[in-house]
């Protein structure tokens, strides 16, 4: 089954934006003028710019138009597991499977993932240890269909994220998250030796892959006295050939 033309033009866009033919605070072509130059309707270039609008690519200003977002600021071009950055502080670190299953997923995780209402996922809760004080709770839910079996064995290696690379070969490349500072839920509290109530981080995060697709929604619920996880990006590279000025088509 193809790929519905507004993901097309949305990863095309996204190509051209990466490769710099519309630099950062610059204005993109109008909805007409790239409906023209991809032969659709303009309804699907509103839906490919609402997409990349959502990621944080393209930024709409009311009554001026669309313009490629500022790049964020300067990271590593390796994304690292929490467990990586505690052990490179010389800390100990130890993750505890709290639960596992498949379920249909809240509605915040079906969004992000892009599944259907009755759409299954598998969940993993695990508690994270930083020299035997509990500082994180985190759940994290990924498709199904993607992930068959995950559920029986998240942890293999201790990793989520190791385990789903090593065995069904996906890797994430990026990560978007959001941090509220909120009081901590009954069940968060207990596992981390807290009173319901007591201030938290709360963090919400979407991971990728290479190709974009989000394999992983998670919530994490963070002792305020800890360090945060921190989400590194891996470089973006520019498509061979790319150059400004070129005309946008499909690829």
């Amino acid at each position: 089954m193809s790929k519905p033309a507004h993901l097309s033009i949305r990863d095309d866009l996204r190509i051209r934006i990466t490769a710099g033919e519309w630099p950062a605070g610059h204005r993109l072509p109008s909805e007409t003028d790239l409906a023209a130059w991809y032969g659709v309707a303009r309804m699907t270039i509103r839906q490919a710019i609402g997409a990349l609008a959502s990621e944080g690519v393209l930024v709409r200003r009311q009554g001026l138009g669309t313009f490629a977002a500022e790049p964020p600021p300067a990271r590593s071009d390796w994304l690292q597991s929490y467990s990586e950055q505690i052990y490179g502080q010389g800390h100990g670190f130890q993750r505890k499977l709290v639960r596992s299953a498949v379920e249909v997923p809240p509605a915040a995780a079906r969004q992000a993932l892009q599944l259907g209402d009755c759409t299954v996922a598998i969940i993993v809760r695990r508690l994270r240890v930083v020299d035997n004080s509990p500082i994180a709770v985190k759940n994290s839910w990924l498709p199904y269909t993607r992930f068959a079996g995950l559920d029986s064995n998240p942890l293999s290696d201790g990793s989520l994220y190791a385990t789903i690379e090593e065995r069904y070969g996906a890797r994430i490349a990026r990560a978007r998250q959001t941090m509220i500072a909120t009081g901590a839920a009954e069940a968060d509290a207990k596992l981390l030796g807290l009173q319901p109530g007591d201030p938290v981080l709360y963090v919400v995060r979407t991971a990728f892959d290479s190709s974009n697709l989000a394999i992983e929604y998670s919530e994490s619920t963070t002792r305020p006295d800890y360090p945060v996880e921190t989400i590194l990006e891996r470089t973006a590279t520019a498509e061979p050939g790319s150059r400004p000025g070129a005309r946008p088509g499909l690829k």
